[in-house]
């Protein structure tokens, strides 16, 4: 078999933006993908995901821009810590988050790349190393982006870089009706955890999304696990008692009467553990593979990272594939190098953030409380996932931002 051009496998966010900017830079690209876009449009929930500025830059840069449709867009984010009283801010955010139900998003881009010729491949469910293996024949180089098998199989937990062995939270993500629109809402209630929501462009046009991160054995990780097809309306009145009072500021923008999941298949439950996977996997073949987004780092959506960080390592992949050869394995290890730069920011703060907030962070809420340019500051802090961490991570950095006057900017790295 002669090989020719380079496999991906997976057709989320991370394998989707691989190919495409593969593509669009002429290199020729299969795409193994375990459903076809109209499969994907059936499906059930998969996630609910922000995209900020980079990630949105991006699809425009791919002539891929998809749903950025009136109501979907946040500019402003509202952050709330429980508390008597509580501490409370909303920052205006200078490039809106965009929120898309992903069975409408990932299928638009899929369409995109057959649409523009690429190459398409179907394979059955959950592909494992051995499927791996055989397409890598055919390929000077395979890249992984998703596959529950095939991952677990080729890319071996990285000890160094996973600090937990077990999820940190348990998940209820879901699109309802019934709450008021009013931008980007993040919610803390300390010891319990968080709850995120925004409005959504979904199947049935806009509705709102919403994420509870419980942590376990709290009190909010009953609702995590409570099933909706026994009894609808005893779960839409646990949420709605749950959130009055974990998420008071959500709770008050409730529709009473209205409110309630839009339908069984627009509810995931489920549990994350963030982990960190060696990124290089030598085949059979002589080949090596390269593990980029959920494949390589599953990190918990506490700081809403994931779908940005895989369309950026899908980014700095492809550019260097682009960029040609040898695909060996220093080619792979320099191309991890470059993609854990912002990588290893967001995994860090991730994992960081599923802690109680350190003090000098919880100082940098106060003030922001209180500040409007700190307010401004924080919120944008999202979009930029190294800034944030180089903030977050150090005292000195807060202490500078502190002592600066209304407008504070980031204080650069000595």
């Amino acid at each position: 078999m002669t090989a020719k051009g380079i496999g991906v496998v997976g057709a989320g966010i991370s394998g989707l933006t691989l190919a495409l900017r593969l593509q669009q830079l002429g290199v020729d690209v299969t795409l193994y993908a375990e459903s076809s876009a109209d499969e994907m449009r059936q499906g059930r929930l998969p996630n609910t995901v922000a995209r900020m500025r980079a990630t949105r830059d991006r699809e425009r840069a791919l002539g891929s821009e998809h749903f950025a449709l009136a109501g979907s867009l946040s500019d402003t984010a509202k952050i709330s810590i429980k508390g008597e009283p509580p501490l409370e801010f909303t920052g205006t955010v200078n490039d809106p988050f965009h929120a898309v139900d992903f069975r409408l998003l990932i299928p638009a881009l899929l369409d995109d790349f057959t649409d523009r010729g690429g190459r398409l491949t179907l394979v059955a469910a959950s592909p494992g190393a051995a499927e791996v293996e055989k397409w890598s024949a055919g390929h000077e180089m395979i890249v992984v982006a998703a596959g529950r098998r095939s991952v677990t199989e080729l890319f071996p937990r990285d000890e160094a870089r996973s600090p937990y062995d077990r999820p940190q939270r348990s998940l209820l993500a879901g699109l309802y009706t019934g709450i008021t629109p009013a931008g980007f809402s993040y919610n803390v209630s300390p010891g319990c955890g968080e709850i995120f929501q925004m409005p959504m462009w979904t199947r049935d046009g806009l509705a709102s999304g919403m994420l509870i991160e419980a942590i376990p054995g709290g009190p909010l990780e009953p609702v995590t696990r409570l099933s909706y097809l026994d009894d609808p309306r005893a779960f839409t009145r646990t949420l709605e008692q749950v959130l009055a009072e974990h998420a008071p500021r959500i709770a008050e923008r409730i529709e009473h009467g209205s409110f309630g999941p839009l339908g069984p298949d627009d509810l995931l439950q489920g549990a994350i553990t963030p982990v960190v996977r060696e990124p290089v996997a030598r085949l059979s073949t002589g080949r090596v593979a390269l593990a980029v987004g959920d494949a390589w780092i599953t990190n918990d959506p506490v700081t809403g990272q994931g779908a940005n960080l895989g369309s950026h390592c899908a980014w700095v992949a492809a550019e260097a594939i682009a960029g040609g050869g040898p695909y060996d394995e220093d080619f792979l290890r320099s191309v991890t190098a470059e993609m854990w730069k912002v990588a290893g920011a967001v995994t860090e703060w991730s994992n960081a953030f599923l802690q109680p907030p350190a003090e000098h962070v919880f100082a940098l809420f106060a003030r922001a409380a209180v500040d409007e340019g700190m307010a401004n500051l924080f919120v944008n802090l999202f979009s930029d996932p190294v800034a944030a961490w180089a903030v977050f991570s150090d005292p000195a950095r807060v202490d500078a931002l502190l002592a600066a006057g209304p407008e504070p900017s980031l204080p650069v790295a000595s």
